[in-house]
């Protein structure tokens, strides 16, 4: 069983978030996974990559992925007003209380369009389900609109259940110790990280450490642990007005040169280059 890295949190009432991403450009997200189960929507276009344990996905618009729990996936994208992605994220805890069975004994199958023809309909109600759902964010709190997005969130969910699950348990083909070497990661990234030292702790040569660690994650585990940090950083400048200087200390880059030059890598673009994208967007 995989070791859970990403910790989400949902309120009492709604088992769904729902998160219509918006169109700041490239948008990375490293390998990871996390207990609830997540939909991803193409609602516009071909925004770029996602990957399912060992799988690589081409997206395209009208695409949708059921990720089930505990299985590691990464997003490599470019969101433009032409590009749009919705992601769904439904809690397991939810699931499980509600739905012990079916939770226990069946997995979600849908990647990319329906396997039959019978499915068609199913899978274009789901469609609309989302559109509601994410037209619906931001519409107040009164208690009808609360009834009636909870309401919308359990037809999506029986949608899903009824017609894209069969009687399976998920098969992980990623290894326990590599999940723990990715929690490792995601719980220490803000500190300075010794990979030979990581190795050591799993009894592994730093060579051997890093070819397993590249098999299962397509990148080495320091280019990783770098990804990890930009992605990081990338959400800081999204969300902060902090210095950069400050989000580089805060996300484990040695200095600002090495931030800058690992961000400008990545994004094709400076810090300041990204944070004025975003302001004009918001």
């Amino acid at each position: 069983m995989a070791t859970q890295m990403e910790m989400l949190d949902f309120d009492y009432i709604n088992p769904i978030k729902c998160i219509y991403h918006r169109p700041i450009g490239k948008k990375y997200v490293v390998p990871h996974w996390h207990e609830a189960i997540e939909v991803t929507y193409v609602l516009k276009g071909n925004p770029g990559t996602m990957y399912i344990e060992e799988q690589e996905h081409s997206l395209e618009e009208g695409d949708v992925y059921i990720v089930n729990s505990r299985l590691i996936h990464s997003f490599d994208t470019v969101i433009t007003d032409d590009q749009r992605i919705v992601t769904l994220l439904i809690s397991h805890d939810w699931l499980r209380h509600c739905l012990p069975l079916t939770t226990k004994k069946k997995s979600f199958d849908l990647i990319k369009r329906p396997k039959k023809d019978s499915q068609m309909a199913a899978f274009n109600e789901m469609i609309r389900l989302i559109n509601v759902l994410k037209d619906f964010e931001g519409q107040g709190e009164s208690e009808d609109n609360i009834l009636h997005h909870l309401s919308m969130e359990v037809e999506l969910i029986s949608v899903m259940i009824k017609n894209f699950t069969v009687e399976k348990e998920i098969e992980h083909d990623i290894p326990e110790v590599i999940s723990r070497i990715i929690k490792d990661f995601h719980d220490n990234y803000q500190e300075e990280i010794q990979l030979s030292d990581m190795a050591q702790k799993y009894n592994y040569s730093y060579a051997y450490f890093s070819k397993l660690f590249k098999k299962y994650l397509g990148v080495s585990p320091k280019k990783y642990l770098t990804l990890l940090r930009i992605q990081k950083a990338a959400s800081l400048i999204e969300t902060t007005d902090d210095k950069f200087s400050q989000i580089a200390s805060d996300t484990g880059f040695p200095d600002e040169k090495s931030f800058y030059a690992s961000f400008k890598d990545k994004y094709n673009r400076t810090p300041l280059e990204y944070r004025k994208q975003i302001q004009m967007i918001t």
